[in-house]
């Protein structure tokens, strides 16, 4: 019998997101040897990952959106690691690792009973010489996979002309995957990327990007003015700098729309004033889901194709880590305010 800790979610925000009003952590009496498993299997988790998208899950429950909102009361859920230790799963034996849907608990029995639960089936994963298993959280999980799919499905053929390439929030995990691997597939291509720190900046500088800037202390419209047309934009923020870039497009230019974080709490100066540019320049804006929509037929070639490329250091990985499922809470706030540098990776137990 063990104390499992797990982080509760506790109230629906309404603004920002504050770790000790909407998340709880408690714990709860386990029993490692005796717990049902009902076909599954029992997990030790390694690691957690905090990801902008969850604030689209912190809403009520008739709320409709691309995944299913958190339940009150209930544990958190997200892209995890973890450690087989029992198993009635024949594809899974105690000792592999897995990545997949999991709670935010140090132990927890997958699948749940519950049908209604948002679940990813458990990949059981390699180890990678000299490097933590928790790339699966960034560089080789969700985010490396959504830069993958999209870049490869929408972005391929346009590259090999583009001359200009703009990432927002480019030092971020899908960021700077889209940046080292934009300049594999299409080295003459000058890119673009903004942040919000100092430190972010050289981190662009560092993966490739050609020109960076920070959006809170420059003007999104003149420095792009300055490297226009654009041909592609990568998009992971909306707001005021997809707003900058509709501004600076060349005729026939394409938007891949990532994210809107600039939105999470609306207010005038998120809005965006230009959308004439669409129909005037001809643009073109797809919008990217990891895993979903006609761009998902990439992604199973995502492993072959950029395992080795991490091997090799072609695409590289920045973690900030929170210590323990305490900070779980602080780990989903950060990436709200950008507060976090690298990947928000929650390390649960030693791997």
């Amino acid at each position: 019998m063990v104390k499992n800790g797990v982080l509760l979610y506790a109230a629906h925000p309404t603004g920002a997101i504050d770790a000790d009003t909407y998340f709880a952590y408690a714990e709860r009496d386990l029993d490692l040897a005796r717990a049902p498993l009902s076909g599954g299997v029992l997990l030790r988790t390694l690691f957690l990952s905090s990801d902008p998208y969850l604030r689209v899950r912190m809403c009520a429950p008739e709320a409709r959106s691309f995944v299913p909102p958190f339940r009150l009361g209930e544990p958190v859920d997200n892209f995890g690691v973890a450690q087989v230790l029992r198993s009635e799963d024949p594809h899974l034996a105690p000792g592999d690792y897995v990545v997949g849907y999991l709670d935010f608990a140090e132990y927890s029995v997958y699948p749940g009973k519950d049908p209604h639960e948002f679940k990813i089936p458990l990949t059981k994963v390699q180890v990678l010489p000299g490097i933590p298993l928790s790339v699966y959280l960034g560089t080789l999980g969700m985010p490396g996979t959504t830069a993958f799919q999209g870049l490869t499905y929408f972005c391929a053929d346009k590259l090999k002309t583009a001359e200009v390439m703009f990432v927002s929030g480019g030092a971020g995990p899908v960021g700077t995957f889209v940046i080292e691997y934009a300049k594999l597939l299409a080295p003459h291509v000058k890119i673009v990327a903004s942040a919000g720190t100092s430190e972010k900046l050289r981190i662009m500088q560092s993966v490739g990007a050609d020109v960076v800037f920070n959006y809170k202390e420059q003007d999104a419209v003149k420095v792009l003015q300055e490297q226009r047309p654009l041909d592609i934009f990568w998009d992971n923020t909306g707001g005021p700098q997809l707003d900058a870039a509709l501004q600076n497009f060349r005729d026939e230019g394409l938007i891949i729309s990532c994210g809107a974080i600039s939105q999470n709490n609306l207010d005038e100066k998120t809005a965006v004033k230009h959308i004439g540019e669409f129909s005037r320049r001809s643009l073109t804006m797809r919008g990217i889901l990891v895993y979903k929509g006609e761009s998902a037929a990439v992604a199973p070639r995502f492993y072959d194709e950029v395992v080795p490329l991490v091997l090799q250091g072609k695409i590289t990985s920045r973690e900030h880590r929170y210590q323990g499922l305490q900070q779980a809470g602080k780990a989903l706030a950060d990436v709200h305010r950008g507060a976090n540098t690298g990947k928000a990776v929650i390390v649960v137990a030693e791997e």
